[in-house]
């Protein structure tokens, strides 16, 4: 019983302090009232991220971004990952301004252009703040409910409301019969 709604993005309850941390960021707020962001959204990981540490006493600058997170510093590290050198596209990312790269790795879309080698670049990376480094959104989600990044193999269950491994494997403890079966035939 996969709960489809675990990995999708915030939807409302956005104090003033969370919109001040996501337009230090880059993001803003929509004038639109059927859209939430003008243009890009953040990760779901990263708003989670502001929600917590906006919670903690002493971690918000005056300027809204968080201490030890700073534009420039997550600049630093999105460019220093493993991930960025994969990618054949170091020279561009380092060139790139750092609000500009930090906010695509915070969003949704992921650290990428158009996808035009006249352009630049196209990658399927964003920071995930649970895992501290640059991940790929088709091997990684983050579980609102359980509040981490997860493998793509993961999936919540809504019945047991913890994420499961193994993306065709039923869930163990709300499924037993169906779980066994599974197990029967997949020769363990």
């Amino acid at each position: 019983m996969e709960d489809y709604s675990a990995g999708g993005s915030y939807t409302r309850g956005r104090t003033d302090a969370v919109w001040k941390t996501l337009k230090a960021y880059g993001f803003k707020k929509s004038a639109d009232k059927e859209e939430v962001f003008d243009g890009l959204a953040p990760t779901t990981c990263f708003e989670y991220f502001v929600r917590e540490n906006i919670k903690k006493v002493g971690k918000m600058m005056e300027d809204g971004q968080i201490e030890g997170n700073t534009v420039s510093e997550l600049a630093e590290r999105i460019r220093n990952s493993h991930q960025i050198g994969y990618t054949g596209f170091q020279k561009v990312i380092d060139e790139e301004d750092d609000m500009e790269l930090v906010t695509r790795a915070l969003s949704s879309e992921g650290i990428q252009r158009d996808g035009t080698k006249e352009s630049g670049y196209y990658t399927d990376l964003f920071y995930s703040f649970c895992r501290e480094e640059v991940e790929q959104s088709t091997c990684t989600w983050h579980c609102r409910v359980c509040k981490g990044c997860k493998d793509w193999r993961d999936w919540h269950c809504k019945g047991c409301n913890t994420c499961k491994y193994g993306a065709s494997i039923p869930c163990d403890k709300c499924n037993a019969k169906e779980y066994a079966s599974w197990r029967r035939h997949a020769g363990w």
